[in-house]
C-alpha cells in the first residue's frame, strides 16, 4: 500500500481580497489489481493564510439552467429562475474553502457543452475549490459522461462517483444516491465502502452529502433509497446530511434514518436545492422539519469548528431570508461493552401464534419481533448476537436481518434451499422500540419457511 501524502503546494489564488493555498493530495489508493477502490487525487484547500478561524464550506445543488431555457437570459436570469449567476455572486462573497454541490448542477442533460456555456461562466469560477456530487440530471447524459469529464479526478471514479476527504477537523463524504447506476443498498460496494471509510474516520465530526434526500417536505418527499446510508451514518456518530433535488430550503432536527427524533444522536439534515435552477413548493410537511423557505435562492454557508458548527443561509440578491445556527459535533460513541449470555430461544415460528410465534414466514414479506426486555436483554441494549436457523423451507430463498424496518435494506444472513435447515450467526442493531426485521426472499415463490432466532448475547 503506497503512502500517500501532500506532494506540493502549487499556487495561491487571490479570492475576496484573502489569499488562499492550495495542496494536491492524494486520497488514498489501492493496488492496480484491485482498481474498484482507487481514489482520485484532488485539489484540497486550506485554510485561508493569515486568517484565524476554522475552514467555511458553501453548498447547494439544482443550479445552472440549461442554455436553451427560456429564462436563461444570457446567463442572467430571471427573479424566478436561472438565477446561477446571482447565486455565484453570493458564493463569491462567502469566500468558502470548499464549495459542495449538491446535484443537478447543470439542466437538463449535464452535458460538457452545457457545463461550459452555463455552469462554468458561473459557479465554476470557483471550480478550484469544488467538490461536487452527481444528480440525477447528470445521469441522463450516458454515464454523466459530461459531469465526470468537467469536474476531472476531483469527482471521483467515474464508475462510483463517491469519495471522501478532510478539510480541516472533520471529514467529509461526497455519496452517490442515483442508486439504479450506483447501487446504494445494504451489501453494496458503495455502502461497504461507506461504513470502512466511518470505522476509519472515528471520534471525528462527520458531513455526508449526496442529491436525493432522505426526508423531504417537497415535492419528491422522503426517499427510502439511501436508508442504508443514514444507517451507516447514525451508527457511527455523524452529525450533518445535506441534499439538494427538491427546489427549496428545509433544515431538519436531527433525526434516525426512521425519522425519529433523536437529540442526541441523531443527524441534522439541510435540503439546498437553491442553487439557482428554479423553485418549486411545499408539498407535505414531514416529522421533525424546522424551518421551510419557497422563493430564495441561495446557499447555505457552514462554519466548521473542530467540535461543532454554524450553519447560515446566505440568500441571493434581492431576498431576505435566512436560516442560522450552531450545534455540537457528537463525537463517535464510546466502545460499546459485549455481554455474553445462555442461549436463548427468543423466536420460534413453529410454536404457538404470536409476536414471536407463529405463523411461518410466508415468502417474499417482512415481519419484526421484539427483542428487548426478553431473555435478559436490557432496554439499553444496543445491539444483540443471534442464532438464526431456517427449518423447513418450501423453496429455496434467503432470509434478512436487520433493524426493525430496516431489515429490507441489509444484507442476507441464512440463504437455504428447500428442505433444508441451515443456520448463522449475525449481529443486529436493535430498531425502534427494540425491534428487529426480518425479510424472506423466495423470488417467484408462494412458499414459506419456519425460522427460530436464540439471543447469545448484547452490546450496551
Amino acid at each position: 500500500m503506497k503512502s500517500w501524502r501532500t506532494a506540493c503546494l502549487l499556487s495561491f489564488l487571490s479570492l475576496g481580497g484573502s489569499s488562499w493555498a492550495w495542496a494536491q493530495v492524494e486520497l488514498g489508493a489501492l493496488p492496480a489489481s484491485e482498481p474498484s477502490a482507487t481514489k482520485p487525487s484532488v485539489m484540497v484547500p486550506r485554510l485561508p493564510m493569515g486568517i484565524a478561524g476554522d475552514p467555511v464550506i458553501a453548498a447547494a445543488g439544482d443550479i445552472a439552467c440549461d442554455p436553451s431555457d427560456g429564462n436563461y437570459n444570457g446567463g442572467n436570469g430571471t427573479a424566478t429562475a436561472c438565477a446561477m449567476k446571482a447565486t455565484s455572486d453570493t458564493l463569491l462573497a462567502v469566500a468558502p474553502a470548499a464549495v459542495l454541490l449538491l446535484g443537478d448542477n447543470q439542466y437538463e442533460d449535464g452535458t460538457l457543452a452545457k457545463y461550459f456555456a452555463s455552469y462554468d461562466p458561473t459557479w465554476g469560477r470557483l471550480k478550484a475549490i469544488t467538490r461536487p456530487a452527481p444528480g440525477n440530471h447528470e445521469y441522463n447524459t450516458a454515464g454523466a459522461a459530461g459531469y465526470y469529464s468537467y469536474f476531472g479526478a476531483a469527482a471521483g471514479d467515474p464508475a462510483k462517483g463517491y469519495y471522501s476527504y478532510d478539510l480541516g477537523s472533520w471529514h467529509l463524504i461526497a455519496l452517490n444516491s442515483n442508486c439504479a447506476v450506483v447501487p446504494c443498498v445494504a451489501g453494496s460496494a458503495q455502502e461497504l465502502w461507506l461504513a470502512s471509510d466511518l470505522a476509519a474516520h472515528p471520534g471525528v465530526c462527520t458531513l455526508a452529502y449526496w442529491h436525493h434526500p432522505r426526508f423531504s417536505s417537497g415535492p419528491h418527499g422522503d426517499d427510502s433509497s439511501t436508508a442504508a446510508f443514514w444507517v451507516d451514518l447514525h451508527a457511527a456518530g455523524a452529525d450533518v446530511v445535506l441534499d439538494g433535488h427538491d427546489h427549496i430550503y428545509e433544515r431538519f432536527a436531527p433525526q434516525t434514518a426512521l425519522g425519529t427524533l433523536d437529540a442526541v444522536r441523531g443527524i441534522r439534515e439541510f435540503v439546498v436545492g437553491t442553487g439557482g435552477r428554479s423553485q418549486t413548493s411545499v408539498a407535505t410537511i414531514r416529522a421533525n422539519s424546522e424551518v421551510r423557505n419557497v422563493g430564495a435562492f441561495g446557499v447555505l454557508k457552514l462554519t466548521l469548528h473542530p467540535a461543532g458548527y454554524d450553519w447560515q443561509f446566505v440568500a441571493a440578491a434581492g431576498s431576505a431570508f435566512t436560516d442560522s445556527g450552531s450545534a455540537s459535533c457528537h463525537r463517535a460513541p464510546a466502545p460499546l461493552a459485549y455481554y455474553t449470555m445462555t442461549p436463548c430461544r427468543i423466536a420460534d415460528t413453529r410454536g404457538p401464534a404470536g409476536l414471536s410465534g407463529a405463523p411461518a414466514l410466508a415468502a417474499n414479506s417482512s415481519r419484526t419481533f421484539p427483542i428487548s426486555s426478553l431473555c435478559g436483554v436490557p432496554d439499553t441494549a444496543r445491539s444483540v448476537a443471534l442464532n438464526v436457523t431456517v427449518v423447513s423451507p418450501t423453496d429455496s430463498g434467503e432470509l434478512r436481518v436487520g433493524p426493525a424496518s430496516i431489515a429490507d435494506v441489509a444484507t442476507s444472513t441464512v440463504s437455504f434451499a428447500a428442505g433444508t435447515v441451515r443456520a448463522a450467526q449475525t449481529t443486529v442493531g436493535l430498531g425502534e422500540n427494540g425491534r428487529i426485521g426480518v425479510r424472506c426472499d423466495m423470488p417467484g415463490s408462494t412458499g414459506t419457511t419456519q425460522m427460530i432466532i436464540d439471543v447469545a448475547g448484547f452490546f450496551q
